[in-house]
């Protein structure tokens, strides 16, 4: 493998003459981080208009469904079509459930409209790292997933402002209407400035139709498990759900055009170390993000646009620290590595013992310290699994994080609903219900996130790295 070389300056963007076609890849990456933040406090309007209280939750789970699979999809797409097309796809996509949640009649329908966007969205993200990877030199992949991390930021930090501003107007359509334009303005820059590529090529063998029939239908799964209320039901359709992700890698490693490199089950690999370290700390830390709000009403009764933005810290902290260590040495990345996922750790695990206490400042902390972590390690955590890859997977091997930590993300806010319905949270609101959930539904991730932290240090193994660099 070549050698890897020096963190480059910012020059070396702007003579890259890539920089316009790289704000069309920040663009789409805003659509899809503003989106949930937006939709989230839009919710309480919706359901006053059209109705449909009871599928609330599954406004934001078939976004995510539509992201993880549309995810997994987007870089084999870009091998057969190359990135111009695939992205003019996604606006499209995008744009088109957009424009069916600005007209929805009732809540069916708005329901499709929130699929259709995330896979739109899913694939807008995902091409971000697979553009990165195949337009920029390597020493440039830290800056620029900083400036994706920022991004992210700043959809936390806008969201609730703009689903806030619409909402208080009974305008929540023209929310929607706001993002079909914003996606069909990128439609058309895409199309007007992004060059065609002549790598684009179609591969051998058929579409991977049995890798993605499994992995939706593990999906559907988890979030029928995180919105049901009968635990033995949650809990077996977690388990089959396992089964079927597990599955769906096994035969995605048998199919001739793959959705994820070919090592990413070998724990025995960088890849797979990697990959095993990213699902279990992203699915050991979404009980805040699923439950904090909830908790924080029932503990400190705190407004919920607080409690939003309290969240959005988190987020926050992730961009503020990816955005710190963008411009790190590539010698660094293990330390970088291994102390993020520390961090995510003490975290995490930090919450078990904040909420029961009833600590407010102890909840900001532990959700800051689940920030920085991930903006610690995320961007030398892509750059390393890139560059651990076979070159000719580089395209997945870029897309293969996010859509593992998207899958993380389902399973845990899953996992977190059975924890929270088995310590009592279900059978009445109350202080004590939500200490007891909250300790559960923190302290029941603790192995996983022991499994996280070994995993981060198999994954940064200095023979490994030696390897890497010769």
């Amino acid at each position: 493998m070549a050698t890897i070389m020096h963190n480059a300056s910012w020059r070396d963007l702007w003579a890259s003459g890539q920089l316009g076609h790289f704000v069309l890849v920040c663009l789409g990456v805003w659509l899809h981080a503003a989106d949930s933040l937006v939709t989230a406090t839009l919710v309480p309007a919706i359901v006053a208009e059209i109705g449909g209280i009871a599928y609330v939750g599954w406004t934001i789970a078939l976004y995510q469904i539509g992201a993880i699979i549309a995810g997994a999809s987007a870089a084999m797409l870009c091998q057969r079509l190359g990135i111009k097309p695939v992205l003019m796809m996604a606006a499209a996509l995008y744009g088109a459930g957009c424009t069916m949640a600005a007209l929805a009649p009732d809540m069916a329908v708005l329901l499709g409209a929130r699929l259709v966007q995330g896979i739109g969205g899913g694939m807008l993200l995902s091409l971000s790292y697979v553009a990165i990877q195949q337009c920029f030199p390597e020493s440039l992949w830290s800056r620029l997933f900083g400036i994706i991390a920022a991004i992210w930021g700043a959809g936390a930090l806008l969201g609730p402002l703009i689903g806030g501003v619409f909402a208080d107007h009974d305008a929540w359509r023209w929310a929607f209407w706001l993002f079909a334009i914003q996606a069909g303005i990128l439609a058309v820059l895409v199309k007007t400035l992004l060059p065609v590529q002549a790598s684009g090529r179609d591969l051998a063998g058929g579409w991977p139709w049995l890798p993605l029939l499994s992995l939706s239908a593990a999906t559907l799964l988890i979030a029928d498990a995180g919105a049901t209320g009968r635990v033995a039901t949650a809990i077996v359709e977690c388990l089959v759900a396992l089964g079927l992700l597990y599955l769906a890698a096994r035969l995605d490693r048998q199919s001739k055009s793959r959705l994820l490199p070919l090592q990413s089950l070998d724990l025995r690999h960088p890849m797979g170390a990697g990959l095993l370290m990213v699902f279990v700390l992203a699915m050991s830390t979404t009980g805040f993000a699923a439950y904090g709000p909830l908790i924080l009403k029932i503990l400190f009764n705190t407004d919920p646009l607080i409690s939003g933005y309290i969240l959005a810290g988190e987020s926050l902290a992730w961009s503020a620290a990816t955005l710190a260590v963008s411009s790190a040495p590539i010698s660094a990345a293990g330390m970088l590595i291994r102390s993020g996922a520390v961090l995510v750790v003490l975290g995490s695990a930090g919450f078990a013992l904040a909420v029961p206490a009833g600590s407010l400042t102890g909840m900001i902390a532990c959700a800051l310290a689940q920030g920085l972590g991930f903006g610690l390690c995320w961007p030398s955590v892509v750059a390393r699994i890139v560059s651990c890859s076979d070159v000719a997977e580089r395209g997945l091997a870029a897309a293969s994080p996010g859509i593992v930590q998207g899958i993380g993300y389902a399973v845990g806010a899953a996992a977190a609903g059975i924890a929270a319905n088995l310590s009592g949270l279900a059978d009445g609101i109350s202080a004590p219900a939500a200490k007891a959930a909250g300790f559960w539904i923190f302290a029941g991730f603790v192995p996983l996130l022991i499994a996280g932290a070994l995993g981060a240090w198999q994954f940064t193994k200095e023979n490994d790295q030696r390897r890497l660099s010769q």
